[in-house]
């Protein structure tokens, strides 16, 4: 296994519960279980300085229609091949129905460039998430200064539109290399304070 995969989803501020109709926050923790593998060697496998990384497309998906992703569904992070390595995304998600519901699916492709000598390429980097990174070598015992973080802008590949930029091309990633940790995991959903009753009696 390569990636764990945890999502979690918390109500408004000040709100104890999700209620329909109003916006919570999805947080995705996207975490690296192993160094380099004889796997990892492919076109999406980049070095620059001590380190690998490996680009990854995320999406976030509900099949079964009982969240609306507000905003951005999906996006394209740079990982780092290092055991620990973290990435967090935050989203918007809205609640269509009250009970308890099932977590969005959240899915994991290898980000392979296209290689084109005739087509000008867009710089890679301007694609990547790196907003919320951190590699932790030294274990979750110590200090942020034993971390590498960096910050940057937001964009997203699935809604951007680059004129004349070749597409690139998503690779599944084979069954046991993703684990979601937070499948099965419901999230307590209460009406809205709007919601009417109607009660009927029947006689």
């Amino acid at each position: 296994t390569l990636y764990n995969v945890k999502a979690e989803i918390f109500p408004p501020s000040g709100m104890e519960y999700c209620r329909t109709g109003s916006l919570c926050s999805l947080e995705v923790l996207i975490t690296r279980l192993s160094d380099l593998l004889e796997v990892d060697k492919d076109e999406a496998l980049t070095e620059s300085d001590e380190h690998f990384s490996t680009k990854l497309m995320y999406e976030v998906v509900d099949n079964s229609s009982n969240w609306a992703v507000c905003g951005k569904s999906c996006g394209v992070i740079s990982m780092p091949v290092a055991a620990r390595a973290t990435h967090r995304v935050h989203m918007e998600v809205m609640p269509l129905f009250a009970g308890y519901l099932p977590l969005p699916d959240v899915r994991l492709f290898k980000y392979l460039p296209h290689h084109s000598a005739h087509s000008s390429q867009l710089d890679a980097d301007s694609w990547i998430e790196n907003d919320s990174l951190s590699v932790d070598k030294h274990g979750d015992d110590q200090p942020d200064s034993s971390s590498l973080k960096s910050r940057g802008s937001v964009h997203s590949a699935c809604s951007s539109e680059h004129k004349g930029l070749p597409m690139p091309r998503l690779q599944a990633l084979p069954a046991g290399q993703v684990f979601n940790s937070s499948s099965g995991t419901q999230v307590l959903v209460i009406p809205s304070q709007d919601d009417h009753v109607l009660e009927v009696s029947v006689t």
